[in-house]
């Protein structure tokens, strides 16, 4: 950045560095730095560290030497805006009033749920504790008028500028932004949330088109949505083509961001800030790439969407093994992290942070809110993950449900054997209470918050990432 544009940075009023200049850390404040890196739609078996062999993930693969590798880690909703109020509030959505629904069904979401100003952020939290605060994010639902700015002394949404949405979306200029945040800051301790997009469709980055230009189906550019609706009646050899065609897109995508992820945690080693601080890379869903017939997210609880990575580098001294296996609920970051902020709650009875160690009971966790179709819900444990349709036609439901001791891929179905009948009933009783909880947040809520009015230009972003119809 030129040295007048930074300077115009720092001191326009509500710059992203304006208020990151203050006095350093505070005398006898031990505490650590947070550093939260998400990485938009980022799937499980495209990082080198879970056993991928494509060699994508160079940077990650090296950090995660050095993190514990959480190997069973999910999230609490298939897609962006819900999986993130569930990690900022450590709450289901249903319970912090993002599935708030106009038509009182709670068979579906909608484009315009935004975070309830009665529910806190782990961000407001931290800045209650003491902590400086700073997110450099890029994606439409995370827009500060739906409520993410909160608690945040520096907030910069780049999806929210001019640039169109998909170079807006690029890590490069997210990891730039972030950097010159951490080169300028001198207070400590701080929590800054850095957010990547690259990986969300089309899974648009630098040199695409030109290196897959042999593979590139002419019909994506007439448009995505069109093109994936007219899959469905070609024939075979197409869709084999146009599949590969879109995975080796997403791969691609996946070693641009890991390039720029790289670049950011130099910085922090540079910084003289990197063995102290608490450090997590995850991601808020994965991603479809058509194992079970889908595309994107959004509309499956499947392994490949629910399931993603999770690396935690803890402070220096903290005593942690290498990988923990058992089943662990994305959501309770914000719990983990208010405990090394010392937050006085996180001593009360039923706290739960990630745990350190290996080979303990996994964690239930539960997931809802699916955007496109009619809801589904799942439950996952060590043992079992079980999926329910609670609005199909079948009387009470139906249900799918898979062994996660030996079929990860969740490619055999064993609802007709009775498998997991007390987790079946289980997850129909808690939808029940979610949706119930829902409608109680609905009638509650004050009605300016219920529902967010889209600009024209949000539209536009939404549907440019394929979320609005053509």
């Amino acid at each position: 950045m030129a040295p007048l544009a930074l300077w115009l940075t720092m001191a326009l009023p509500g710059g992203l560095m304006r208020k990151a200049m203050a006095a350093g850390r505070r005398p006898g404040d031990s505490r650590p730095n947070l550093l939260l890196i998400t990485i938009d739609a980022l799937r499980t078996d495209h990082v080198g560290a879970y056993g991928s062999t494509a060699g994508l993930t160079s940077n990650l693969d090296a950090f995660a030497q050095e993190a514990t590798r959480y190997d069973a880690a999910y999230v609490s909703s298939p897609w962006t805006l819900m999986s993130f109020g569930a990690i900022f509030t450590s709450r289901p959505p249903s319970e912090c009033g993002l599935k708030v629904l106009p038509n009182e069904s709670a068979k579906r979401c909608t484009f315009g749920q935004r975070l309830s100003q009665r529910t806190p952020l782990l961000s407001e939290k931290l800045a209650g504790l003491g902590y400086a605060t700073a997110a450099e994010l890029t994606n439409r639902f995370l827009d500060s008028e739906r409520g993410w700015a909160r608690g945040f002394d520096c907030y910069r949404n780049e999806s929210s500028s001019e640039s169109s949405p998909r170079e807006a979306a690029l890590a490069q200029p997210v990891t730039q932004h972030a950097r010159e945040w951490l080169s300028l800051n001198r207070r400590e301790p701080f929590f800054l949330w850095v957010h990547y997009l690259d990986l969300h469709g089309p899974h648009e980055t630098p040199g695409m088109r030109e290196k897959l230009e042999s593979q590139y189906p002419e019909e994506w550019a007439a448009g995505r949505l069109q093109w994936l609706r007219e899959m469905r009646s070609e024939e075979q050899a197409t869709r084999s083509r146009y599949q590969e065609f879109c995975r080796g897109k997403y791969a691609e995508g996946v070693r641009y961001v890991d390039r720029w992820v790289g670049e950011l945690l130099e910085e922090i080693r540079a910084a003289g800030i990197y063995d102290d601080s608490l450090i997590v890379i995850t991601a808020d869903h994965g991603e479809e790439l058509f194992d079970h017939g889908g595309f994107e997210h959004g509309h499956s609880m499947h392994e490949e969407v629910l399931a993603v990575p999770l690396l935690v580098k803890w402070p220096k001294g903290v005593a942690a093994d290498r990988w923990v296996g058992q089943t662990v609920a994305v959501m309770d970051l914000g719990h983990t992290f208010l405990e090394f902020a010392e937050a006085p709650e996180a001593s009360r009875p039923g706290w739960r942070s990630l745990p350190r160690r290996d080979g303990a009971q996994g964690t239930e966790v539960y997931a809802e809110g699916i955007l496109y179709g009619d809801e589904q819900t799942a439950l996952i444990t060590d043992d079992y993950k079980v999926i329910y349709h609670p609005h199909d036609s079948s009387a009470g439901g139906r249900f799918e449900v898979y062994d996660r001791r030996t079929d990860r891929q969740e490619r055999h179905d064993l609802a007709d054997t009775g498998a997991a009948g007390e987790l079946c009933a289980r997850l129909k009783k808690r939808t029940e209470a979610a949706q119930a909880a829902a409608v109680t947040w609905y009638h509650t809520a004050e009605k300016e918050s219920r529902e967010l009015t889209l600009s024209e230009k949000a539209k536009r972003d939404l549907r440019s990432l394929g979320y609005v119809g053509e």
